[in-house]
């Protein structure tokens, strides 16, 4: 399975498929994606399968880069520049790059020479803090080049924003990406993003309410779409990026910007265009504890089941909150809530070895519950 979820069919692709009305393949720019076969958490891609998830999300273009490797990145970036290379544009390159490593800017440089256009870090499993010497070098060679670094900002580490804001006033020609939503620092950055159109986030997350945080406090223009592949599957990560974008009230102009047309900016060394100001937290409207409870029950079961263990119970209470004498607005999305997790608990009933098939049907029944007021989709399940 490279691209996780890949190989499980619900029945939830029509549902799916409704992320993209009125957004044409070459809109889509996924701004996080991965090739390798050393990980050491088991994961594998080669660039066909990234590709393959870009079709089956309908989708053009995305950033590659190399996954983990305990060994170094020199062969790995090579891997990455040559399936680049060979893809007619659709994979553009992103050098991996460990700070600790010996030759770490004599690697970057290399590598932006045979084309690479940034750098991704990581610092988890390269195992570095901020502020850091060589991070320094790469930032400011970035800001030669107006080039992107992707931070690794999601589990596993410490908050890190307050070393990359430094970084980004400091180099403002570096275009500084903190992935997974930002989640080690979302809670306070928003306003500082605000004032560096140099600072960015991708979408790589899928807790919703890290995700509608992320979309009503910081401006449109500083939000990228990425997936995660294979990690997570690029039609579920447009499903939940077009579902909080309508809950926040963006219009079209935004939704283009975030869904590829800023990172296709990014990476030509453009100026960022300004498509406005974030929407607020009151954008949202009133919180519906309705939905909140079917949220909260299907973050837990796909928690457990990315984990490894039985999710069954957390998605038989959020199947059982699904249950409402209301027949309007909340009462529908409920419905087709209550339909995804029947379809991940019937596909455990089966499989139950796999608890991974907990996951579509908790992050789609978690989108819908979160984004309640943006009403059903039109579609049968």
């Amino acid at each position: 399975m490279p691209v996780m979820g890949s190989d499980i069919d619900l029945g939830l692709g029509p549902l799916l498929a409704t992320a993209r009305e009125g957004l044409e393949p070459g809109a889509w720019f996924d701004a996080h994606t991965h090739m390798g076969h050393n990980d050491p958490d088991g994961r594998a891609a080669t660039p066909e399968e990234i590709l393959g998830g870009l079709d089956a999300a309908g989708q053009q273009r995305a950033l590659l880069f190399a996954m983990h490797e305990p060994d170094g990145y020199s062969g790995a970036n090579d891997a990455v520049l040559e399936a680049c290379a060979a893809s007619g544009g659709r994979l553009l390159p992103l050098a991996r790059i460990s700070p600790n490593a010996e030759g770490a800017v004599g690697e970057a440089r290399r590598t932006l020479e045979a084309g690479a256009l940034g750098f991704k870090l990581h610092p988890r499993s390269d195992a570095f803090g901020l502020p850091h010497p060589v991070v320094e070098e790469l930032i400011a060679l970035a800001h030669e080049r107006r080039a992107p670094v992707l931070f690794h900002a999601g589990r596993g580490i410490p908050h890190l924003g307050e070393s990359v804001i430094d970084y980004a006033r400091r180099h403002p020609g570096a275009r500084l990406i903190l992935a997974h939503a930002g989640i080690s620092d979302l809670g306070w950055i928003a306003p500082h993003a605000a004032a560096l159109p140099n600072l960015f986030f991708d979408t790589a997350w899928w807790q919703i309410a890290d995700q509608l945080q992320l979309y009503s406090t910081v401006p449109p223009g500083n939000i990228l779409y990425a997936s995660d592949m294979p990690y997570a599957p690029g039609v579920m990560a447009a499903f939940l990026f077009r579902r909080c974008a309508a809950a926040v009230g963006l219009g079209e102009e935004a939704v283009r910007s975030i869904a590829g047309g800023q990172v296709a900016r990014v990476v030509a060394g453009e100026e960022p265009l300004d498509v406005g100001p974030p929407p607020g937290l009151g954008a949202l409207g009133e919180r519906l504890l309705e939905g909140e409870r079917v949220a909260t029950y299907c973050a837990v079961a796909a928690q457990l089941g990315y984990r490894g263990f039985d999710p069954v119970e957390a998605l038989q209470l959020a199947r059982t909150a699904c249950q409402t004498p209301r027949t309007d607005v909340v009462g529908e999305v409920l419905g087709l809530c209550a339909t995804a997790l029947e379809r991940s608990l019937a596909a455990l009933a089966e499989q139950p070895e796999r608890p991974m098939l907990a996951m579509p049907g908790a992050l789609v029944a978690s989108a819908l519950a979160g984004t309640i007021a943006v009403g059903a989709p039109d579609v049968a399940l």
